[in-house]
């Protein structure tokens, strides 16, 4: 259980979430009791892959991915190597490697790294970190859906500034916490209180301005992500898909109106995505 958030603040309350504490400093949602660690590792080893099997291996992602490589080759046009972090089946991997990357993954999910390695794709089959990879070996490393449902992310973060060289770039996406921590309480009147999304940690839009400094990293930018183009979830209910499809529709209007206007700097969608550099060795922030 985090005490003290990374942030450095100890001021924390119940108020945001059902069995989540809130730092009142930057916003990071955290669990009153996280699960056991070795019982989390083995369902996303054994299990995840099944159940997410269409998700990982189909299309509905695939403007993600396509989104946050051309910040990557925006940023470093004379590519080099890029780490995923949970690359599940590899769809990112394929395109960055299309695009002239080295691309190198880690999945905990058996399945999902032979699935990959059937592929072509260089991929460790481990939970992050792995320590074979060298200390500033890589030019990025991207956590796409992942860091949230990390049982230590700050750990993970921690070992992302390990492998990274100097400047190197971190790419994260993860739902916008505080917004879905507001849609489960209003939705819970309706009965569609699990349409909105919250894992084991929840970021919101003020958290990595104070979260990243302390790993060696500088923000470049925070702000609103592009909603996938389809998914591939089960709701088990007629009422909550219909739920949901209206979300995702509402998502995608807001999201091309406010990037339109130039708005989706101001970090209202329900997914958020984090571009930052490596500045330095990390301090040595852990919990």
């Amino acid at each position: 259980m985090v005490t003290t958030c990374p942030c450095g603040s100890s001021e924390r309350d119940d108020a945001a979430a059902r069995h989540m504490w809130r730092c009142r400093r930057c916003g990071l949602l955290s669990p009153v009791n996280p699960p056991h660690s070795p019982d989390q590792a083995v369902w996303y080893e054994t299990e995840y892959w099944k159940l997410n099997y269409e998700e990982q291996t189909g299309p509905g992602r695939d403007n993600l991915y396509a989104h946050a490589l051309s910040w990557l080759n925006r940023l470093l046009p004379g590519r080099g190597t890029v780490l995923d972090v949970g690359c599940g089946g590899g769809r990112f991997l394929s395109l960055c490697r299309a695009e002239r990357w080295k691309a190198i993954g880690v999945e905990p999910s058996r399945d999902a790294a032979v699935y990959a390695r059937q592929r072509g794709l260089e991929v460790y089959n481990q939970a992050w970190p792995v320590l074979s990879i060298a200390d500033e070996s890589a030019d990025a490393v991207t956590f796409i859906n992942v860091l949230d449902h990390l049982h230590d992310p700050f750990e993970a973060l921690h070992e992302a500034a390990r492998v990274l060289k100097p400047g190197g770039l971190l790419y994260i996406r993860v739902p916008n916490a505080l917004l879905h921590a507001w849609l489960k309480r209003v939705f819970a009147h309706v009965g569609l209180e699990e349409v909105a999304v919250l894992h084991l940690y929840g970021f919101g839009p003020r958290t990595f301005s104070r979260l990243l400094p302390p790993f060696g990293f500088v923000p470049l930018t925070v702000r609103t992500s592009p909603p996938a183009q389809g998914h591939a979830y089960e709701h088990g209910s007629v009422l909550r898909a219909w739920g949901y499809a209206v979300l995702k529709l509402t998502d995608r209007l807001l999201y091309w109106t406010s990037r339109l206007l130039g708005f989706d700097r101001l970090r209202w969608g329900l997914s958020l995505e984090v571009l930052a550099r490596k500045t330095s060795v990390s301090s040595g922030a852990h919990l």
